[in-house]
C-alpha cells in the first residue's frame, strides 16, 4: 500500500513538472536558430537548386553564434508574426535585415557555411 501511495504522489509531481514546463514556455515548440536574414538565393528555372537564404544568428542548442544556409522547400512553412497572431506568408516575403525563428528539419550538414533545411521560418518584424 506504501509503495502505491508512492508511486502515486511521485506521478504527481512529474505531472506537475511537466505542466509548469509547458506553461513556462507557453507550450510552443523552440526554434533551432534566431537571426537575421543575410542573404537570399533564388534558383532557377533549370536549376536542380532550391530556394535558400543565408541567416545570421545564433543556434539555440549550444548557443553557437554563425551563418547557416537554410534551404526552403515546398514543405517549409513560412509565416509573419503580427503581434500575437501568425499570418501565412511566402518565399517572397523574406526580405533581407529580417529577424526570423527557424525550426530545421533533419541533421545540419557541415561546411561553410552549414546548411540545413527549414521546416517552419517565422518572420519576427
Amino acid at each position: 500500500m506504501k509503495n502505491i501511495i508512492l508511486l502515486s504522489m511521485l506521478f504527481v509531481m512529474f505531472m506537475g513538472v511537466v505542466y509548469g514546463a509547458m506553461v513556462a514556455t507557453g507550450g510552443q515548440q523552440h526554434s533551432d536558430m534566431t537571426g537575421t536574414i543575410v542573404g537570399i538565393l533564388v534558383a532557377g528555372n533549370n536549376s536542380n537548386n532550391t530556394n535558400s537564404i543565408l541567416v545570421q544568428g545564433v543556434l539555440t542548442n549550444g548557443n553557437q553564434q554563425g551563418n547557416v544556409t537554410v534551404k526552403i522547400t515546398n514543405e517549409t512553412q513560412i509565416l509573419h508574426k503580427d503581434g500575437n497572431k501568425l499570418n501565412n506568408g511566402t518565399f517572397e516575403s523574406l526580405k533581407p535585415g529580417q529577424s526570423v525563428d527557424i525550426t530545421f528539419i533533419g541533421p545540419i550538414i557541415q561546411g561553410y557555411p552549414p546548411q540545413a533545411t527549414g521546416n517552419e521560418i517565422t518572420i519576427m518584424n
